[in-house]
């Protein structure tokens, strides 16, 4: 079997998000305090990278930080500006700093989304010797998936679970660390219940079931919930947080 092709590189996945920006909003849970806290204490000038609807960005200015956010997508581009985050429109491979600088750049789910090369190479030029980079995950719902029976369904659909391209690896670390980056991980460990409802809710606005036609979605959601039951479930994961600083 091929290997799949890098997710920056498919634009249908990529820019899946915006036809589903407020059940984005709504149903993506936020990045837990104790872990926006950890991002907040490393720098007050923020970029926030691939921002969405403004989760992480809103967060931080919660915490006294000078955010700004750069953001494809009008539509997830709009939730955030509601909610007072500064949003110039663009990818960051695309997008002109103009000559500024930031303490700490933010990738909030976001990092698997853009070209490294060029990424790590913009990194460099926005930011000083000891700026962080600090890339997010928040991947406890993908925990749903390993029940058997959830897993054989969504594969049957969807072919291969893929989740682990959108994980932070040994690889990103390495990545990070040869490009000058001294690196650490943080992980914010929850366990938390929830619907079978509100579980398939948060799963639908993942980009790969973003992207099926109507009548898939509706087969695909009937199979998983009867599959479920209608009991609560129960998931116990790590949001993380990758901190790179610049030596």
């Amino acid at each position: 079997m091929p290997e799949p092709i890098p997710l920056h590189v498919d634009r249908r996945l990529a820019l899946s998000f915006g036809a589903q920006a407020q059940a984005y909003e709504n149903h993506r849970p936020d990045f837990p305090d104790d872990l926006m806290d950890a991002v907040a204490a490393l720098g007050h000038r923020v970029l926030d990278v691939g921002a969405g609807t403004g989760k992480a960005s809103a967060a931080l200015l919660a915490r006294g930080c000078d955010v700004l956010a750069v953001e494809p997508d009008s539509d997830m581009a709009d939730i955030a500006r509601a909610k007072g985050v500064t949003v110039e429109s663009g990818t960051f491979e695309d997008w002109d700093p103009q000559g500024r600088s930031f303490d700490l750049v933010v990738f909030a789910r976001s990092w698997h989304w853009v070209d490294p090369i060029p990424a790590l190479a913009k990194l460099a030029e926005i930011l000083p010797v000891g700026g962080h980079v600090a890339l997010l995950s928040h991947e406890s719902s993908w925990r749903g998936f390993d029940n058997p029976a959830i897993r054989d369904i969504v594969d049957g659909v969807l072919g291969n679970n893929d989740t682990a391209r959108r994980r932070l690896t040994d690889e990103t670390a390495a990545d990070f660390t040869a490009a000058g980056f001294d690196m650490r991980v943080e992980d914010f460990p929850l366990t938390e219940t929830v619907t079978a409802a509100d579980w398939l809710d948060t799963v639908f606005t993942y980009s790969r079931f973003l992207v099926l036609d109507d009548a898939t979605k509706d087969r695909l959601r009937d199979e998983l919930s009867a599959a479920l039951g209608g009991e609560p479930i129960t998931i116990t994961g790590s949001p993380r947080a990758m901190i790179a600083r610049r030596r």
